[in-house]
C-alpha cells in the first residue's frame, strides 16, 4: 500500500537515478547542469530526512529537511538562469530563503502551527516552479529545443498551481491535520504532486541537456571549425535543399567559387597563424556583404563558397564585384588582419536540368579562368 512513507523512499531513489544520468553529462561543459546536480542532491537528502520524520530529530526533519528542499527549487532557478544566460538573483534567492526558515522555526519553537508551516512552504515552491516556468517558456523559441523546454516549463507552471492550492487549503486550515505526512487522500495527493518536482524537472532538464548537446554535435559536423562558415558536407545539404525549391519556383540561383590569390605565399612569409586570421577575417567580411538567405562555405583550405537564391546573372555579378572590392580593401591600422589580399572569383547560374554538382563544376571552371586571366578577378561561367 502506498503511503507517505513509501512515496518518499521511492522518490528520493528515483533522485538518485536521475543524479547518476546527469552525472554522465558533466563534461558536457554545458552551463547549469552543476546547480542541477547539487539540487538533486539536496532534494534526495530532504527527503531522506522528511521520511524520518518521528523517529530522528524533529529540527532534522522539519527546519533541515525543509531548508534542504527549498534549496533544491532555488538551485534548479539557478541552473536555468545560467543555462539561458539570465542574471542570477542571488541575494534574493538567500533572503526569500532565510526568510521562510527564520517563519519555519517560528511556527514551530514559538507556536506551534502545523498548517502555517506547510502552507508556507508550498508558497515557496509554488512561487519559485512559477519563475522556474515562466523562464524557460519565455526561451522555448528555439526549433530545435521547443518540446523539451515547454515540456519543462509547463510542469514548472502546474506544479506552481499545486503548491498555490495546498498552500491556500492549508492555510485555510481546511484539511485538519495532526501530521504534515497525515495519509489522507487530500494530503497523499499534495505530498505526490510535491515529491514528483525533483524527478520532474530532472527529465526536463535531461531532455534540455541532451539537445544542447545535440545541437553543439551538428555546429561542429556542419560548421568549418576555423572559420565558422559552413563546412563542405553542410553546404551541399544547403544548396540540395534550394535546388528542391528552386525546381518547384523556377526561380534562379547562383554560385559564387572564390580562393585567396597566392595564400602559400601569406603563409611562408608571415605564417601558418596569419594565414589562419585571414581566412576568418575573409569569411566576417562576406558575412557583412551578403543577405541572410546567402551562405558561405568552406570547401576547400583557401577555397570558398558563396550560395545566391534568387539570385541572376546580372545580380550575382554585382554581389561578387562588391566582394571582390570588399576583400582587397586594405586592413585599417585597428584591424588584426596584417596583411592585405585579394581574391579570384569564378561566377555560375544554374540552368535548366543542372544539378549542383554541375553547377559547382562550372563555377569552378569559372573560377581558374579568373586566376588565368591575372587574377583578382571575376570570369562568369558560360552556360
Amino acid at each position: 500500500m502506498l503511503n507517505s512513507f513509501n512515496l518518499l523512499l521511492l522518490t528520493a531513489a528515483f533522485g538518485v537515478v536521475m543524479l547518476f544520468v546527469l552525472l554522465s553529462l558533466m563534461r558536457s561543459g554545458i552551463p547549469g547542469v552543476r546547480d542541477w546536480l547539487l539540487a538533486i542532491v539536496s532534494a534526495v537528502v530532504a527527503l531522506l530526512l522528511f521520511a524520518g520524520r518521528g523517529k530522528i530529530a524533529p529540527i532534522l526533519t522539519i527546519e533541515l529537511a525543509n531548508t534542504l528542499y527549498a534549496a533544491a527549487i532555488c538551485l534548479l532557478y539557478t541552473g536555468f538562469c545560467r543555462f539561458l544566460s539570465r542574471p542570477i538573483p542571488v541575494k534574493t534567492l538567500a533572503g526569500s530563503l532565510a526568510l521562510l526558515i527564520a517563519l519555519l522555526s517560528l511556527f514551530h519553537y514559538g507556536r506551534d502551527m502545523l498548517h502555517v508551516r506547510i502552507a508556507l512552504v508550498s508558497l515557496f515552491h509554488g512561487a519559485l516552479c512559477l519563475v522556474i516556468g515562466l523562464l524557460v517558456l519565455r526561451a522555448s523559441s528555439d526549433d530545435t529545443a521547443r518540446y523539451s523546454r515547454r515540456f519543462t516549463g509547463c510542469m514548472a507552471i502546474f506544479f506552481a498551481f499545486c503548491h498555490g492550492v495546498r498552500g491556500i487549503v492549508h492555510g485555510s486550515n481546511l484539511e485538519q491535520l495532526s501530521s504534515a505526512f497525515q495519509s489522507s487522500p487530500v494530503n497523499l495527493l499534495f505530498i505526490s504532486m510535491g515529491t514528483m518536482v525533483i524527478p520532474v524537472f530532472s527529465m526536463g532538464i535531461i531532455m534540455i541537456v541532451h539537445n544542447r548537446m545535440m545541437e553543439q554535435a551538428m555546429a561542429a559536423a556542419n560548421r568549418d571549425f576555423l572559420t565558422g562558415a559552413w563546412s563542405r558536407r553542410a553546404f551541399f545539404e544547403l544548396a540540395e535543399r534550394e535546388l528542391v525549391r528552386v525546381r518547384r519556383t523556377g526561380r534562379a540561383l547562383s554560385l559564387l567559387l572564390f580562393d585567396v590569390d597566392h595564400f602559400k605565399q601569406i603563409n611562408d612569409t608571415h605564417g601558418h597563424a596569419v594565414g589562419d586570421r585571414v581566412l576568418q577575417e575573409i569569411v566576417q567580411r562576406v558575412e557583412k556583404e551578403i543577405r541572410g538567405m546567402d551562405c558561405i562555405a568552406r570547401v576547400g583550405g583557401e577555397e570558398f563558397a558563396v550560395l545566391l537564391p534568387e539570385t541572376d546573372a546580372a545580380a550575382a555579378m554585382v554581389i561578387a564585384e562588391r566582394l571582390r572590392l570588399t576583400l582587397a580593401a586594405v586592413p585599417d591600422a585597428a584591424q588584426i588582419r596584417l596583411v592585405p589580399c585579394t581574391v579570384s572569383i569564378g561566377m555560375a547560374v544554374r540552368t535548366e536540368q543542372e544539378s549542383v554538382a554541375d553547377l559547382m563544376r562550372r563555377a569552378d571552371t569559372a573560377l581558374y579562368q579568373a586566376k588565368a586571366g591575372g587574377r583578382n578577378r571575376i570570369a562568369s561561367a558560360a552556360a
